[in-house]
């Protein structure tokens, strides 16, 4: 649905959040690129993805055991129970299994292969007999490792892919997550498991939206390190790619931004044609262009005024969405000011829906009163705009291809397909 637009700027918020009550990574976020097109190198898989489950959720993978225990959530706190020893400075992998619940499963690195490494982990395997965890002890190709889950389910799932020699390595586009793994701990989030994965709701956006939208983005997630990669083939489907198609456009929010804002999601737009263009093909692939066409049609019937015709008269720069606490808020800044010198007052709004209906939700439909500042046209309740205050945005991005911020951090998306993320006070 053309609705789905936007929420690809809640992707970061969402991780931060709602994966914290499964598995906590707590990276800092920083550059992000989309999957390079060049499929000739061939890039190695570590040897623990062979123990995860081809239909796992997601893994994470650690350089050392106690790092990934760490970021385990108070649910999963029995693991951190267990006196690992040497073994907590192993290389280990934390992946997430769907056995009806996401449950994990703790994958720790211990020995070679061609060692005895059964008196070295018989002390946690009788730890974990004891407090109801599931063990098991095997080999992959160069070293055993030991498993432990709290499901039996799990460890039986695990012993039927090793037996067909079947794992995550084997799932659709894997490979392209695995050319993103250097030495750095990293997580790997597949998409279509969001469902599962992510709970909550974020920023008060209903969850079945962000849910949908998150299916759609990419095939899989990497972050490594301080870096966020997107993994798909290149296929105008998935949100990632067709915001890799877009130019950086000027921002000018910094300048005027509504006071206590909770979520802003900025899309400054460098070519409105080219941006429309790329917008209606991804549409398009989706199957929902004629819905987002219908809508339009609509719209214009109701109003006398095409949106399409509206936007280009107006020469819309750049579109921002912002939720505060008990309303939202559009903004869409024009190339033509106003000739007013002053504030203009509050108006109702001849064009309601047309923000939403041109740029995809989040865009709030209800906004039936509208104000002009400057070039901007700001639309939303009319409680709220009678006491509209602005302010000034600290470090603000002068230019982007889509710039978010919450009330913790700030998320720029540059021309060559890198994220930056930082502190909002900074």
């Amino acid at each position: 649905m053309y609705k789905k637009f936007g929420a690809f700027c809640y992707i970061c918020v969402i991780m931060q959040r709602c994966v914290l009550r499964l598995l906590v990574f707590l990276l800092v976020l920083g550059s992000c690129a989309r999957t390079p097109e060049s499929t000739n190198v061939v890039y190695k898989a570590p040897e623990l993805c062979k123990a995860v489950p081809s239909d796992a959720m997601g893994l994470g993978l650690f350089s050392r055991l106690d790092h990934g225990l760490d970021r385990l959530t108070d649910s999963a706190s029995v693991f951190r129970k267990l006196d690992y020893g040497r073994l907590s400075h192993a290389r280990a992998a934390i992946a997430l299994c769907n056995v009806g619940t996401v449950t994990p499963l703790v994958i720790i690195e211990a020995g070679k292969a061609d060692g005895d490494t059964l008196s070295a982990a018989a002390s946690l395997i009788s730890q974990a007999d004891s407090m109801g965890l599931f063990p098991l002890h095997t080999s992959l190709s160069e070293h055993n490792v030991l498993m432990l889950s709290t499901s039996p389910t799990v460890i039986t799932v695990v012993k039927r892919h090793l037996d067909a020699e079947s794992s995550i390595l084997d799932a659709p586009y894997f490979n392209g997550a695995v050319q993103h793994l250097g030495n750095q701990d990293a997580l790997i989030w597949r998409n279509s498991g969001a469902s599962k994965l992510f709970p909550g709701t974020v920023s008060g956006i209903p969850r079945k939206q962000f849910i949908s939208f998150l299916k759609g983005a990419a095939e899989w997630t990497v972050l490594s390190g301080d870096k966020i990669f997107t993994v798909q083939p290149q296929n105008e489907k998935y949100f990632s790619y067709f915001l890799s198609t877009l130019e950086e456009g000027q921002s000018k929010l910094a300048q005027t931004c509504p006071e206590n804002a909770e979520l802003i999601i900025d899309f400054p737009i460098a070519d409105r044609k080219s941006w429309r263009r790329s917008y209606e093909a991804l549409l398009d692939a989706r199957v929902e262009l004629e819905a987002y066409q219908d809508r339009l049609k609509a719209l214009k019937k109701s109003t006398g005024k095409s949106p399409l015709d509206w936007e280009k008269e107006n020469d819309i720069q750049e579109a921002v969405y912002l939720a505060c606490k008990g309303y939202c808020l559009n903004m869409l800044r024009s190339g033509k000011a106003s000739k007013k010198e002053k504030v203009e007052g509050v108006i109702a709004n001849a064009y309601t829906g047309f923000a939403n209906a041109l740029y995809g939700a989040p865009f709030e439909a209800a906004d039936s009163c509208c104000i002009r500042q400057g070039n901007w046209i700001i639309s939303g309740p009319r409680a709220v705009l009678d006491t509209l205050r602005l302010t000034k945005l600290k470090g603000w991005p002068s230019k982007a291809c889509v710039a978010v911020q919450t009330s913790a951090h700030k998320l720029t998306w540059t021309k060559d397909n890198t994220i930056t993320w930082q502190d909002s006070n900074l």
